[in-house]
Order: structure tokens, then C-alpha cells, then sequence
């Protein structure tokens, strides 16, 4: 699929279960991505009208919410978990903190004014939850609201933090550095293209994709470009950096290595299938979620390892456990993949229609 096509048809995803809600019944046909996170032994998958809790160890079902799927209400965000909340945000412009372990609901905060597409992260004292309605909003663990900002256009991509100031990427082309305790603005930098993905903070460096094929180096103090460096195509994944090098890969199937001092290439491997997550960490390399080509696994070097081609479209990113690597599936057999880090695959949850 050409890059330009399939920004249109991730962005027709992202919507379509905002729009699917018009009607009064349930949501056909996949609407989203599958959002994976994990803690410990447990994952937790947000996909079209539900929240699954799963056993790591064999897929097999903990919990499923709500009892009852509204078609009004579908979720894109992968649930975060800290503080023993799970908050899952939806397209109905709601934020529900859930027990981790019953799926019970603890509170909920309903004032946003659009749907939620990045995850909320979870501080010591505090939730940050970005919104399409452009605003960032601030909530103590309670629920209850203790700042916001807001953007020019809206916000995708969920916020990170180094404990003291806030990094907030938006589709408006900015990057924003916020004060964790009030949210006033400490600076702003054009990045020159949507950012989508999250930044990425190691060593006082922020790096961002952007949708202007582009990887950016911030200086985290300032907002001051250390470097850019042009991509055959759109940038939509979260760089990640390891080692001291930037793995990334574009909506051409272009992956990369790049120094993170410099910006120099390391190394490209092209072709390789159209990415859309960041890459997953190995022992041994990186692993990549490609569109089409399923998952690919690559040494620091580039050099390759093994390959999986899964049924169905990866979208999001993997996640590492110490036993698996974990990634989404749209429009296939399953909905979640467990794979080993030889490449093989392990087992696979398909919830049952209710």
C-alpha cells in the first residue's frame, strides 16, 4: 500500500468508530488497532467495543468490559496501568479508571470533549491524558481535574515525562515542553510535520518522528534542533533509542539505525513493510510490526534474524515480556499474537462474540 493511501486509511480507522456509533447497533468490521500494554503477568488489550485482561502465560481470557459493548463506545488507546488503575479512554470522550483485577469501575472523568486515541500516562500522583479536543488534561488519581493545556490542533500521542516537565507532541507540528505541576508552557519547537507518535527522552534528547518524513533531535532543556534527519517516507512511529542508536522504520518500509549524537546512518534496510509502531527491544536486536509483512527481527547491526508473516495487518507496536513479544492484529485470525524471541509463534486470543 503507497504511504499516502495508508495515512488515509489509518486515519479512516482512528474515526471510524466515532462515526459507526451513529447507528444504534453494535460496531461491524474492525474500526481500530488492538492497544497491548502489559504488567507482569497480565496483559490488557483495548480493541472496537471492549477491554480484555489476559493471562500472559497462555492468552487465556481474565475479564472482558463492559458486560455490555455499546457500538457508541469504542476504544483505540491502549489501557495504561500504575497505581493499581487501568485507565482505558474511548471515543465517547470518556476516561474510566477500571480495577486491574475485576474490571470494576473506580471513577470516571467525562470532561473531554473528543475521543481518546493515546494512552494516558500514569505518574507517582498524577494522570496525563491527551485528547483529540487539543487539550492535555491533568487529573489527580481520583479523577478529578488539576490542570490542563491546551494545543492548537489535537493530540494523538501520549505525553512523556522526566519527573519535573512534560513533552507533549501534537498534529499542530509542535513539540511542547509543559511543568508537570501547573502545565504552563516552557517552550515550543516546530517540528515541521504532524507528530503522531510519542517522543522519545534519553540523555537529555528528545527524538520525534514526523509526518514530513523527518526524525528530529530536541534538546530537552531548550526546544533547540540538534539535528534532522530526512526519511524516504512519512515518520509515523516513536523512535526508540538504544545503545546509543535510533531505531525507527517509515511508511515506505524503510527501517533504520541512526547514531543519536549525530544523526548519521548506521545503517537502512528498505523494503521491508510499512511501519506504523515503535520498534521492540530484543537481548539480541530489534523487532519492527510491519503492515503487512508481519514481524521482522533485525541485530543492532541491521543484519537480519528471523521473520513472521502473521494473517491479518500489524499496526501498533510489540511488547516485550520476559517470555513473549505481544502485537495487535487487525483484520485476521486473532486479535493478539504471542510470539517467542525465536520467531515462533506461541498462541493467540480471538474473543468470542457475544
Amino acid at each position: 500500500m503507497k504511504p499516502k493511501k495508508l495515512l488515509i486509511v489509518i486515519s479512516i480507522l482512528m474515526i471510524g468508530a466515532l462515526l459507526s456509533g451513529c447507528g444504534g447497533g453494535r460496531v461491524i468490521g474492525a474500526t481500530s488497532w488492538p492497544g497491548v500494554s502489559i504488567d507482569e503477568d497480565t496483559i490488557f488489550v483495548a480493541y472496537n467495543t471492549e477491554v480484555y485482561a489476559l493471562k500472559e502465560a497462555d492468552g487465556s481470557l481474565i475479564w472482558r468490559y463492559p458486560e455490555e459493548p455499546n457500538a457508541r463506545r469504542a476504544f483505540f488507546a491502549a489501557p495504561a496501568y500504575a497505581e493499581g488503575l487501568l485507565l482505558a479512554g474511548d471515543y465517547a470522550n470518556s476516561l474510566t479508571a477500571l480495577s486491574p483485577d475485576t474490571a470494576a469501575i473506580k471513577w470516571a472523568f467525562n470532561g473531554a470533549k473528543s475521543r481518546y486515541v493515546g494512552s494516558p500516562l500514569l505518574l507517582d500522583d498524577m494522570i496525563l491524558a491527551p485528547n483529540a479536543d487539543h487539550n492535555l488534561y491533568a487529573l489527580d488519581l481520583q479523577g478529578a481535574l488539576k490542570w490542563k493545556f491546551e494545543a492548537r490542533q489535537a493530540l494523538w500521542s501520549q505525553p512523556i515525562s522526566d519527573g519535573d516537565v512534560v513533552y507533549l507532541a501534537s498534529m499542530d507540528h509542535y513539540l511542547y515542553a509543559l511543568a508537570l505541576n501547573d502545565g504552563s508552557l516552557k517552550w515550543e519547537s516546530d517540528m515541521g510535520g504532524s507528530i503522531v507518535g510519542s517522543p522519545t527522552l534519553a540523555d537529555g534528547v528528545l527524538y520525534v518522528g514526523t509526518i514530513g518524513s523527518e526524525v528530529v533531535a530536541v534538546d530537552a532543556e531548550t526546544g533547540k534542533d540538534l539535528w534532522r534527519f530526512a526519511t524516504t517516507g512519512e515518520v509515523w512511529a516513536q523512535p526508540v533509542v538504544h545503545d546509543g542508536v535510533v531505531f525507527f522504520g517509515d511508511l515506505r518500509g524503510t527501517l533504520y539505525g541512526l547514531d543519536a549524537k549525530t544523526g548519521a546512518q548506521f545503517w537502512k534496510v528498505e523494503n521491508a513493510g510499512q511501519v506504523i509502531g515503535a520498534a521492540g527491544i530484543l537481548e539480541n536486536g530489534v523487532v519492527f510490526a510491519t503492515e503487512q509483512s508481519g514481524l521482522k527481527a533485525f541485530g543492532f547491526d541491521g543484519s537480519p534474524l528471523w521473520s513472521l508473516l502473521i494473517n491479518g495487518k500489524l499496526y501498533g507496536s510489540p511488547k516485550i515480556t520476559d517470555q513473549y513479544i505481544l502485537v495487535g492484529v487487525n483484520e485476521g485470525d486473532a486479535i493478539v499474537v504471542a510470539v517467542d524471541f525465536g520467531g515462533n509463534q506461541r498462541w493467540a486470543f480471538q474473543p468470542e462474540k457475544k
